[in-house]
């Protein structure tokens, strides 16, 4: 480790073990933050082979190409000793988040190494097959590898283009990090507000052409997007993509309400991801329209396991045991977004993996959007918007429901003496590893679960059903679980029978009690710089209140 880098993490470490009081858990984080935003330039090049008596040393020159092409392809690297140091070549873009450590390639590098055993793993986002390989380098060798990449599914040639939401990586190295990782668009969160505090890298944006960069005809990123993250007894975090000029923020904590930033999103053409579809405030969002896109495949899910924890968080309760496991996890997200489905709601599913703060590459939780149009920021996400989707961290997962796709509304008139419209969903699972198990869920129920009967990459399931009511059918996947979960859920296909809104009361239910549990909350607390302020959060609750009240018999409401 290089000296400064020492100072750093001393300097790091003092500023949180000082901390007390009101400052130890909302600034040390901040604080954290800052100075993580110092580290890459000095930590993740730690181990540059720029060290040591050189002249005994070996070297490595690695090239990685594309099995259909045969040209070098950028990839993402992980190179480590018997000891799991971690090595990069001088000049890389590194991304240190222990336990992730990485670097970024073109196509090819070249390293030199102390005589040592390496593992040498290189992948390329989820639509190429992973390679590891064992390399031994002597002292004063010169060696040479290539490595060939398999693309296993080109969803591109199937019309289908990817993204992550939720990325912090620095916006200069977005061009890279794209090619890289096979990813088609990424907004960059320049912008952050954490807790009362907000942190901008943003760059200088005179006009909305320079809000986004088109790196070539399938790779796209914007750079003046924003998340506001007020976490714990703050509302939760939205982030507020495809903006076209930076937004302010002048709050704290406790408030605005995150109605307000979404307000200001929409002026700026921009979107709303609830990048978790359980914070706080969800359920309020959701209802008075301000929610696009609905966080399911999050960055609780990273590469190396799941975090669990919420509670401390500020999200809400979990409500069974099942819940608090790393499938559990999965699970509880989407059963949560099912009872908006189920309150009439149409929610396109998104994903994001928080690269940048979190240990997950860029792009290992995605979103796959399928264009009836040219590809292109603008639009990709309008095919986002109206529900052609899937979110994934590993399988690919394709539905159909009578040959409509995710987004798509089936419509039966509600004629007296008709029959019901026969529907036949089927389904297609695919991954590079081993699938579990692929699933149809009907207005929030499992109607159809096949399992790998045998080790399989691939599972499809149908289902047929007479529809005599209005809802919903989607499709999830899942890989056979371990520290890592992987798995895909789709966007629904909506069943639309007369005018009915096919409300689940139940449901609504569980969202009014949400929406009563916060009111109570803010009632009750004592942060709140003015009665107004606090009187202007209870509003923004109890409009949403109402929303769900309309939605059944006042007698089933509280």
């Amino acid at each position: 480790m290089r000296p400064q880098t020492s100072a750093i993490l001393r300097f790091t470490r003092g500023l949180i073990l000082g901390c007390s009081g009101v400052l130890c858990r909302h600034t040390a984080f901040g604080l954290l933050f800052l100075a993580f935003c110092l580290l890459p330039s000095a930590y993740c090049s730690a181990q540059e082979s720029i060290r040591g008596k050189a002249e005994t040393w070996g070297s490595l020159h690695v090239t990685i190409v594309d099995r259909a092409t045969g040209k070098p392809v950028p990839a993402r690297c992980y190179l480590t000793d018997s000891t799991e140091q971690f090595w990069s070549p001088v000049g890389a873009i590194n991304y240190v988040k222990p336990p992730e450590r990485n670097f970024i390639t073109s196509g090819e590098f070249k390293i030199a190494l102390p005589g040592r055993v390496y593992k040498l793993e290189i992948e390329r986002g989820p639509e190429y097959r992973a390679v590891t390989r064992e390399i031994e380098i002597h002292s004063g060798e010169s060696k040479e590898e290539t490595v060939v990449l398999e693309r296993w599914i080109d969803m591109n040639a199937r019309g289908w283009y990817s993204a992550d939401l939720h990325n912090h990586r620095d916006w200069r190295e977005m061009p890279q990090l794209l090619l890289a990782e096979d990813l088609n668009l990424a907004p960059t969160l320049t912008q952050w507000v954490w807790e009362n505090d907000y942190i901008s890298k943003a760059p200088p944006v005179q006009t909305k052409a320079m809000a986004f960069t088109q790196v070539d005809d399938t790779h796209v990123y914007s750079i003046v997007d924003t998340e506001i993250e007020r976490l714990r007894d703050g509302p939760g975090a939205v982030d507020l993509v495809g903006l076209t000029a930076p937004i302010s923020f002048g709050g704290y904590l406790l408030f605005p309400p995150n109605d307000t930033f979404a307000e200001r999103a929409r002026k700026l053409s921009g979107y709303i991801d609830a990048e978790k579809i359980t914070w706080r405030d969800a359920a309020a969002l959701v209802a008075l329209g301000d929610v696009d896109f609905a966080g399911i495949v999050h960055n609780h899910f990273n590469r190396h396991g799941v975090e669990t924890e919420t509670d401390p968080w500020g999200m809400i309760p979990k409500g069974k045991p099942e819940y608090e496991t790393p499938v559990g996890m999965a699970l509880w997200t989407m059963d949560v977004y099912y009872k908006f489905l189920n309150c009439g709601f149409k929610l396109a599913v998104s994903a994001g993996s928080a690269s940048g703060v979190k240990p997950s590459p860029l792009g290992f939780d995605r979103v796959y959007a399928h264009l009836s149009e040219k590809f292109g920021y603008r639009a990709w996400f309008r095919a986002l918007k109206a529900g052609h989707s899937f979110a994934t961290n590993g399988p690919m997962l394709f539905l159909t429901v009578n040959h409509h796709e995710p987004g798509d509304t089936v419509s039966i008139p509600a004629t007296a003496g008709k029959t019901a419209r026969h529907m036949k969903a089927h389904v297609e699972a695919s991954s590079a590893r081993e699938l579990d198990r692929v699933e149809i869920v009907w207005k929030g129920k499992v109607v159809r679960s096949v399992a790998a009967a045998e080790p399989s990459m691939s599972i499809s399931a149908d289902y047929e059903f007479d529809a005599s009511e209005t809802g919903w059918l989607a499709a999830r996947a899942f890989e056979k679980p371990g520290a890592v979960v992987r798995f895909a859920q789709t966007s629904p296909v909506y069943v639309q029978v007369g005018a009915s809104r096919g409300v689940v009361a139940e449901d609504v239910k569980f969202c009014l009690d949400w929406i009563d549990r916060e009111i109570q909350f803010y009632k009750n607390h004592q942060g709140f710089k003015t009665e107004s302020d606090r009187e202007a959060t209870l509003n923004f609750f109890r409009k949403a209140r109402g929303v769900y009240a309309g939605l059944i018999a006042p007698s089933t409401t509280k």
